[in-house]
């Protein structure tokens, strides 16, 4: 599995079953926020954390990915995804949705556009995740102090923070340096991550900051 990060709460995961392989991408976006998104991408499955199809053009792509949008589970080429509804405690909930992703036998939590903290009942049904993908920049996402609370509560194995600053962005957000500042663990810098279940690591926390693709 190889996992790629295009900014903001995007990411693409790419996985591999015998000689069938699967594409995922979470939140596409528009380039109108300062990066431009891919237009290259030809993915199987795209979810979206917020219900709405407005922030992209399904259209822009050269293939037709089956969008997920709703709750519920699904099983498409070989990828399980579970779309869990956030609690609606506060009209600023209101229609997000959190992943489960289950990839080549590895659990993948996926947080988009969160302002807080998890509460404790929606980590209980994101249930036990190996890598956790999360904001940590704060403004219309979680702070880093609200990510490492959350971390906290879900106990991965393997974070990937999401949503920070990188050039041209024209949101104001924090760095991923300031969240590594926030929380105890060992960090590595990738411009991808190509991992496998054998390859995650059983007694500490490792942070995975990934370069823009």
């Amino acid at each position: 599995m190889q996992i790629y990060w295009h900014g903001f709460t995007c990411v693409r995961i790419e996985a591999s079953y015998g000689d069938k392989e699967s594409t995922l991408v979470t939140d596409p976006y528009e380039s109108n926020r300062g990066l431009r998104f891919p237009r290259t991408l030809t993915p199987d499955i795209i979810t979206l954390s917020k219900r709405v199809e407005k922030d992209f053009e399904p259209g822009a792509f050269p293939n037709e990915p089956f969008i997920i949008s709703t709750p519920g589970e699904f099983e498409v080429q070989g990828i399980f995804v579970y779309a869990i509804p956030i609690t609606q405690n506060d009209e600023k909930d209101y229609g997000k949705i959190m992943y489960r992703f289950e990839v080549e036998d590895i659990t993948i939590g996926f947080i988009g556009e969160m302002h807080r903290a998890l509460a404790e009942d929606e980590v209980e049904r994101l249930g036990n995740i190996d890598i956790l993908l999360i904001p940590v920049g704060g403004g219309n996402y979680m702070t880093s102090k609200q990510a490492v609370e959350t971390i906290s509560l879900v106990e991965p194995r393997m974070v990937i923070p999401l949503a920070h600053h990188v050039s041209g962005i024209k949101e104001k957000l924090g760095t991923a340096d300031n969240f590594c500042k926030e929380i105890v663990c060992q960090r590595q810098d990738a411009n991808k991550l190509k991992i496998k279940k054998k390859d995650l690591s059983a007694d500490e926390l490792v942070v995975t900051v990934l370069e823009r693709a």
